[in-house]
């Protein structure tokens, strides 16, 4: 029997969840979702929200769409397509780069699950490079990019030495890269990276393997960034249901849950966990959501994550700790990217 934890963010719309099936569902469900958001939605004066979804639609609906849908929708595909491609090929100097300066960098987000776990890199745009590095390969990592033409922006970096950190850069052809450390932080640091290197997996790009976050670690990053924001892109929820079908055993699963706990991202999981139940049916073990509310939640969450809260009294306890940030030493206040 499956076990239903409602999420208390985000409230998706009828129509974004029509959206979602017809981009994630098996195709009867699909073609069905499609028929539904079809009548009160034009595909040329779509949210930029939702046409992020367009190429994966069109993925997995090619056999049953026709008529200017499928021209329409194929555009769309045909276009993230090529724009990945021309990224994909930009990613390989910067990787051999770092590679050049003894730097061990795992490959994260956008590029990673696009290329990882989509059937083909036409169903969603790269937005950005993410690339994760050791914290003691910080300033060469740093000055490898600049060697390869990328522009730091302070501005849009953040972190502190020990904490999770970000430098923001800017590219050819208005390209964007972060490279970040201390993903996840949990003493001693050296047992906590070696674990998340250790879980690392190996992907194709261009006829070059790269290692990549795993699953489980991607899985807890996504769902952070997700409840972090305001209105989190559709496709995250996309991206969410891919890495989830690649557990693949109950030591993933567990893994999973236990991660949550030791890095402090009980709250952003288990919500993702229940809006991916909720709205693209995914089946869950049933023990996983009520040992993730069992947990209990550190301030850092209630910090970080208080979109995440589902009970008044977590929301309460949520809002007096965010009263109290500028009171806080600038150590213990939760970064922002």
């Amino acid at each position: 029997m499956k076990a239903t934890v409602r999420a208390s963010y985000p409230r998706l719309s009828t129509a974004e969840r029509h959206l979602l099936s017809a981009a994630t569902q098996a195709r009867t469900i699909a073609q069905a979702a499609w028929d539904a958001w079809r009548p009160g939605n034009r595909i040329e004066t779509a949210e930029p929200k939702a046409q992020a979804l367009f190429g994966m639609v069109y993925a997995n609906l090619l056999a049953d769409l026709g008529g200017p849908d499928s021209t329409l929708l194929k555009g769309v595909y045909r276009q993230t397509w090529y724009t990945n491609q021309l990224a994909l090929h930009q990613l390989r100097p910067l990787l051999d780069r770092l590679a050049a300066h003894g730097v061990s960098a795992l490959l994260l987000n956008d590029a990673s699950i696009v290329a990882g776990y989509y059937p083909d890199i036409g169903c969603r745009v790269i937005r950005c490079f993410d690339i994760l590095v050791h914290g003691e390969d910080w300033d060469r990592s740093i000055a490898a990019a600049s060697e390869e033409g990328w522009q730091a922006e302070r501005s849009k970096s953040f972190g502190l030495r020990g904490s999770l950190s970000a430098m923001a850069f800017a590219g050819p052809e208005s390209r964007s890269m972060r490279i970040w450390t201390n993903l996840f932080t949990a003493a001693p640091q050296e047992d906590t990276d070696a674990r998340i290197w250790g879980g690392a997996r190996n992907i194709r790009i261009n006829d070059h393997s790269i290692l990549t976050l795993g699953p489980v670690e991607q899985l807890l990053f996504l769902s952070a960034d997700a409840f972090r924001e305001k209105e989190p892109p559709l496709f995250l929820y996309a991206d969410a249901r891919l890495l989830l079908q690649s557990l693949s055993s109950a030591a993933d699963w567990a893994r999973l849950v236990w991660h949550a706990q030791r890095f402090e991202y009980i709250l952003p999981l288990r919500n993702m966990l229940a809006v991916l139940q909720e709205t693209l049916s995914v089946i869950l073990p049933e023990w996983v959501l009520p040992a993730l509310h069992k947990m209990a939640i550190s301030h850092a969450e209630l910090l970080q994550y208080h979109q995440a809260c589902e009970s008044p009294q977590l929301r309460l306890k949520s809002r007096c700790l965010r009263w109290l940030i500028p009171f806080l030493p600038e150590e213990v206040r939760p970064p922002s990217p």
